[in-house]
């Protein structure tokens, strides 16, 4: 299936319906995802990552299980994509390979907030200088306020580490309320 996107010769080139084809099985959309990243030399790569990734992220993907994330992470040789599922509690399923685009993080996000096809199906979370979110869902007016679905929980520093001498396990987190 990969070479179904073989003519794909510039990312300006890449059309809408190839997009919603991408859709039909995760092989499709690995196969685009990874094209994309091949041809991505030219100004467009952003905004076809953002126009596959915002489809992801709406009913019209029926293999996808649970919401879209996505992390993008910029390291020496460009900006590793990574597409998972959120399956709950804080927990992610990775579902297509690991593509990594030759360019940096911020020049791949740099249309994200101008497109509003986008900011209604996709929300943007700066985790660091290097990395950032794409979830599933826009904030909503009013919305401001809501907690982030991904980055952030209290963990309890004691819960890493053995129970000191002459405590039971069970006396490791007391104290937390």
């Amino acid at each position: 299936m990969g070479t179904r996107y073989a003519s794909l010769a510039r990312c300006s080139d890449l059309s809408e319906r190839e997009i919603v084809g991408a859709l039909l099985s995760r092989d499709e959309c690995a196969a685009l995802l990874g094209r994309i990243a091949k041809v991505s030399s030219d100004r467009s790569a952003s905004r076809s990552l953002l126009a596959v990734l915002a489809r992801l992220a709406t009913p019209a993907c029926i293999w996808l299980e649970g919401e879209l994330a996505v992390e993008l992470f910029e390291e020496e040789g460009g900006t590793k994509v990574r597409v998972m599922s959120e399956i709950g509690a804080g927990l992610r399923e990775r579902v297509l390979p690991g593509v990594t685009f030759a360019h940096e993080l911020d020049a791949l996000l740099a249309g994200f907030h101008t497109r509003r096809d986008l900011t209604t199906v996709l929300r943007l979370e700066r985790v660091s200088a290097r990395c950032a979110l794409l979830l599933a869902g826009a904030l909503r007016d009013g919305d401001e306020e809501r907690a982030p679905m991904s980055t952030a929980f209290d963990i309890s520093e004691t819960s890493l580490a053995w129970p000191r001498a002459g405590h039971a396990a069970e006396d490791v987190d007391s104290g937390w309320g």
